[in-house]
């Protein structure tokens, strides 16, 4: 029997429910756009646990780190919507593998293929920092006027989608309707690029299949000191399996995943790793 690498068995799952639901906004990754130039790197681990109560080795434990680094790297006038607007090339960097003395040794982690770069021209006018536009509608994605990505080694390829779809292949941040605030106020939320103040969101919903069952918590710390806005989140799924035929009660607990990522260092001398036309 051929045996599922476990992270792809989850992403599997996540990108499927991916369609049900918008998968990124303004409230994601992107909260306000600093100057071109700009790039901070974020530093974490992923952790996930998969239930296995009726294996005699016990439940399989995943840790991982992962680093993510977001920067800004070009400016240009692009058509969108009809009109010429000032556009912002965004490129972002995703490491997920074991330490090393380099700092992450990423590789291959089973059929994941490491580094995994995109790179996409937004209109800047896009990044608001809000959740909900003038008409009150949720930001539910920020639009992409071109974009690219390279997997590992191979060649780069062109984003064919109009929108920046961070989840579930980037990061786990999802789009939520609504965050909701710390009510103790703004708190330094302890990053490694110095003292900062910011405003703690937490976000919490239920995505169902008839086998399937996703609780994803989140909490994202946001902060205007912060170059893109966000200074440090923490992702937790809960995933419950059940067969298409047995009852709701019968979801059973399958999967734990558990991401942490802080800001650990910034800078303002970015350059691009990914050459496009």
């Amino acid at each position: 029997m051929n045996k599922v690498n476990p992270l792809l068995a989850v992403c599997a799952v996540l990108a499927a429910f991916g369609g049900a639901t918008s998968s990124l906004c303004a409230q994601g990754l992107i909260w306000n756009l600093p100057e071109d130039g700009t790039w901070i790197r974020y530093e974490g681990t992923y952790k996930q646990v998969e239930i296995r109560p009726d294996s005699a080795e016990g439940n399989l434990n995943i840790e991982w780190i992962r680093h993510l680094t977001l920067k800004s790297v070009g400016r240009e006038t692009a058509e969108y919507e009809g009109k010429e607007v000032p556009c912002r090339w965004i490129e972002i960097k995703v490491q997920t593998g074991k330490p090393s003395e380099t700092g992450i040794d990423s590789g291959r982690i089973g059929e994941r293929v490491n580094p995994r770069i995109y790179k996409v021209l937004i209109p800047e006018a896009a990044v608001t920092g809000k959740l909900r536009d003038e008409q009150n509608i949720p930001v539910a994605f920020l639009p992409i006027v071109r974009g690219y990505k390279k997997i590992g080694d191979n060649d780069p390829e062109e984003i064919r989608t109009k929108v920046l779809h961070v989840y579930p292949s980037i990061c786990l941040i999802r789009h939520f309707e609504e965050l909701k605030p710390d009510p103790n106020g703004p708190e330094d939320p302890d990053v490694g690029i110095g003292p900062v103040t910011a405003t703690k969101y937490t976000g919490k919903f239920t995505l169902e299949s008839p086998t399937v069952r996703s609780v994803h918590e989140t909490q994202l710390w946001v902060s205007k000191q912060v170059p893109f806005g966000l200074a440090r989140w923490t992702v937790k799924i809960h995933q419950e399996r059940k067969a298409t035929n047995e009852p709701r009660s019968a979801f059973r607990p399958a999967v734990e995943v558990e991401v942490s990522m802080k800001a650990q260092e910034t800078g303002t001398n970015a350059k691009s790793e990914l050459a496009v036309p």
